[in-house]
């Protein structure tokens, strides 16, 4: 490699971590600005923080499992690679667009000749995750019986049925890749990106379904720390009410484009909407919401920038 690439390559792994810290500081100036604060007091019970904290590298550690299962008719990859590859990819989402930066961040522990096909496996993953939060929340949404008097009950009616067809259109698009394969083969695609393409129909129906199981454990795992959270902050709320707004939060937020920087604020007016019904305390709402921003986002792509700086490209 010659001197002007490598200095190319090193400003790109700058830049990179240059804008994901830069992100980071200004969402966390913003948190101060709407009272983002910890009100210690002796009814905190930092067990709850603690256990959510632990939970971090659980949560990344089933999707870096997730995507070391979905890469592997690609590369033969280790855990401890899947780890730096999902970490890496935090970087790249968290000032991207519905955190699609994610798709390129992963690919880069991959050999040169297997990266496209590593941006199609990604995107599996995703969306097994999306249709796991969709499921979710259609099922609380039919759930959630407290009178939505802010809302029109035709506008309600549409969100239902529309989160079903996207739902359906989710399911109809993971479990026939053949057929999307076939259809994106129709089109004048050089063939080099035709077989990076091919990935998508290696994968059998029952490997999809575990790619769905791993997601849902993932979904387990980030709204129990949800939940914790909301505790740790004096948010008076049973486990049932506080899954059924959590799972409604996220529906809403994820039907959303956002970009990461502006997740939180979305996520954050859904959060007091939802969890609101069931707890006056909006400030341990808020605090909740940027509290779990800061621990599974923040933090691992702190943590990400550096492996993607020390990773050969």
């Amino acid at each position: 490699m010659n001197t002007t690439k490598k200095i190319l390559i090193n400003f790109i792994k700058i830049a990179i971590a240059f804008l994901s810290f830069f992100y980071i500081f200004l969402k966390l100036k913003q948190y101060k600005a709407v009272d983002f604060h910890f009100e210690f007091s002796e009814t905190f019970n930092f067990f709850f923080l603690g256990i959510a904290i632990l939970l971090m590298p659980l949560n990344w550690s089933i999707e870096a499992k997730k995507w070391k299962f979905l890469t592997k008719t690609i590369e033969t990859i280790s855990f401890s690679t899947s780890i730096k590859a999902v970490l890496s990819g935090i970087t790249f989402a968290i000032f991207t667009p519905n955190r699609i930066g994610e798709l390129a961040g992963r690919i880069f522990v991959l050999k040169k000749k297997n990266r496209a096909k590593g941006i199609f496996a990604t995107a599996i993953g995703s969306l097994s995750q999306l249709i796991i939060t969709i499921i979710s929340g259609i099922v609380f949404l039919f759930l959630f019986k407290i009178n939505l008097q802010n809302i029109n009950s035709n506008t309600l009616i549409f969100v239902k049925y529309f989160s079903i067809f996207i739902l359906i259109l989710g399911f109809l698009i993971l479990f026939n890749l053949k057929l999307l394969v076939k259809f994106l083969n129709s089109f004048k695609i050089s063939k080099k990106y035709i077989d990076s393409i091919e990935i998508l129909s290696s994968y059998k129906k029952e490997e999809l379904f575990q790619v769905l199981g791993y997601s849902f454990l993932r979904y387990a795992v980030f709204t129990f720390q949800y939940f914790l959270l909301l505790l740790f902050f004096n948010v008076e709320i049973s486990y049932f009410n506080a899954i059924l707004s959590i799972a409604l939060t996220y529906f809403a937020s994820s039907v959303i484009p956002t970009f990461t920087f502006t997740e939180i604020g979305i996520r954050g007016t859904a959060a007091i909407f939802f969890i609101g019904f069931f707890s006056t305390n909006i400030s341990g709402i808020i605090s909740a919401t940027a509290l779990l921003w800061i621990i599974n986002l923040a933090l691992p792509a702190i943590i990400g920038s550096y492996i993607f700086y020390r990773t050969k490209i």
